[in-house]
This record gives structure tokens, sequence and C-alpha cells, in this order.
């Protein structure tokens, strides 16, 4: 389980401890971390991070987005069939029905 995400910018290396992480989106064969210092683009794809992240903490609300349940912000209906997620920081994040079953299951509702 990591405790840390190691991210390249520029000719640094950033280092994101996980509980930091609020958001992580696909980009193709790379994903786009979103965390309190902006958004970092990593070479990993969705499911090898997903394995290493807290379970706890963290739940894939969509095929391309995983999220950090601390910072939900609240849960609203998009569509008939769709929710979409509102995080603390302003992002909305679409989910997918299993997406939608995982996180409130996760939560408990």
């Amino acid at each position: 389980i990591l405790e840390r995400i190691a991210v390249r910018k520029g000719q640094k290396i950033e280092v994101i401890p996980v509980d930091k992480v609020i958001c992580i989106q696909a980009e193709g064969d790379y994903v786009m971390i979103y965390c309190d210092k902006g958004k970092f683009l990593k070479e990993q794809t969705m499911k090898s991070l997903e394995g290493s992240l807290p379970q706890d903490k963290f739940v894939r609300i969509h095929r391309s987005s995983i999220i950090n349940i601390d910072y939900i912000a609240q849960i609203e209906l998009y569509n008939k069939q769709s929710q979409m997620l509102n995080l603390k920081d302003g992002m909305q994040v679409k989910m997918s029905m299993s997406g939608y079953k995982s996180l409130k299951d996760k939560l408990g509702l």
C-alpha cells in the first residue's frame, strides 16, 4: 500500500502524500493526479495504481476516475442513470452506476 506518490515535474520530482490526493483520472496510458499542490501527470495505469492505494480511503467511481472519500462534498443526480460527485475543491466527477454502488458500500449508505 502506497503512502506517497512520486511524480516528475520538469527536472524535479514531487512527492505527494497519498492522503493529500483528491482525485485520480485516466489520461491514456498515464494518470492525472489532483492534489492540494495542483495536478501531476504520471506514467502509470489506473489498474496498477488502484491496487496500491489504501482501500479504506479510495474508491473507483468510474473506469476513468478514482476519488479520495475524504474530499467528497456532495453527491447529486446528474441524469436518470448517473450521479455527479462534487469534491471539496470544486471539482466535479461523473460516476458510473457500478461506481455509485461501490461508493455507497464504502460510505455505508
